[in-house]
């Protein structure tokens, strides 16, 4: 018998699966890319990639690896479940904040980290109505 967080989880884990794990890979691909792109010259001297089959020499590059490292799934009233790596899970306020702080450091610039923050902190204090300001 599945528990009430346990269905609530699985639910939202179906639904959303595919298109958050898309995301990930492609964020980690971009970023190879970019160190790829930028290492371009010392590697065409001193590559350091696998041995080729066919022909002589190695590649350039190391093959690109997928390194999972976890997703959220919001649950509602302020309560996320989270799955990281290693089978472990968790879910609650603590679990919320863990996400919030996960977030903010994701954002591009310190400009759009400060104005999720103060939306956050705008909507703990007047909540998420905005009619009544």
């Amino acid at each position: 018998m599945m528990s009430k967080f346990g269905q609530s989880y699985h639910a939202s884990y179906r639904k959303q699966y595919f298109f958050r794990i898309f995301l990930q890979v492609a964020s980690q691909q971009g970023v190879y890319l970019a160190n790829c792109f930028n290492r371009m010259k010392e590697v065409k001297t001193n590559p350091e990639g696998p041995l080729r089959f066919r022909g002589e020499g190695r590649h350039r590059f190391r093959p690109f690896k997928y390194r999972h490292v976890g997703q959220f799934a919001p649950l509602g009233g302020e309560q996320t479940a989270a799955q990281l790596p290693g089978d472990w899970v968790s879910i609650g306020q603590s679990t919320q904040w863990l996400w919030y702080s996960v977030y903010a450091s994701k954002q591009v610039s310190w400009r759009t980290r400060a104005l999720v923050v103060s939306d956050w902190i705008r909507c703990f204090i007047f909540g998420r109505d905005s009619s009544n300001l």
